[in-house]
């Protein structure tokens, strides 16, 4: 998924990403698939709240190296999602990288992020440089 550029440093390869986005909102959702897609990431599945997520992730044929997912959805929202694939709901990804997508950063959403082990926060609508470099955070070390 990375290569090694000349001075060392791990390249990431957008082009080997699997990426999952877990928004309730069209608008929002579209949005984001179409800035992954225009950053080259090989592949987006679409989910539209947790626990739709949560059958795709143990559907997938391909391993999901990324979720990108809403704080506040209806039926399961963001944090519960996350709890339950920490708690290993779905094999093999306790340690997928997780970016939030909040409406509103809170000190309560911080917090729980912290918890959770989320690997970054976007404000919605998110632009694209904002989304690349809070994937890039989401792999580094």
């Amino acid at each position: 998924m990375s290569k090694l550029r000349a001075d060392g440093m791990a390249e990431l390869e957008f082009a080997q990403l699997n990426v999952m986005v877990v928004v309730d909102e069209t608008f929002s959702q579209t949005l984001v698939v179409r800035l992954l897609e225009g950053l080259g990431v090989a592949s987006v599945t679409a989910a539209a709240n947790g626990a739709d997520a949560l059958a795709e992730l143990k559907a997938a044929k391909a391993r999901v190296h990324l979720v990108i997912c809403d704080i506040e959805m209806p039926e399961m929202g963001g944090f519960e999602l996350i709890r339950r694939i920490r708690f290993g709901a779905v094999p093999g990804y306790k340690e997928v990288p997780v970016v939030m997508l909040t409406g509103k950063d809170s000190d309560k959403n911080a917090q729980n992020a912290r918890i959770h082990r989320v690997s970054g926060f976007l404000v919605k609508p998110p632009k694209a440089n904002t989304l690349k470099n809070a994937i890039l955070h989401a792999f580094e070390g």
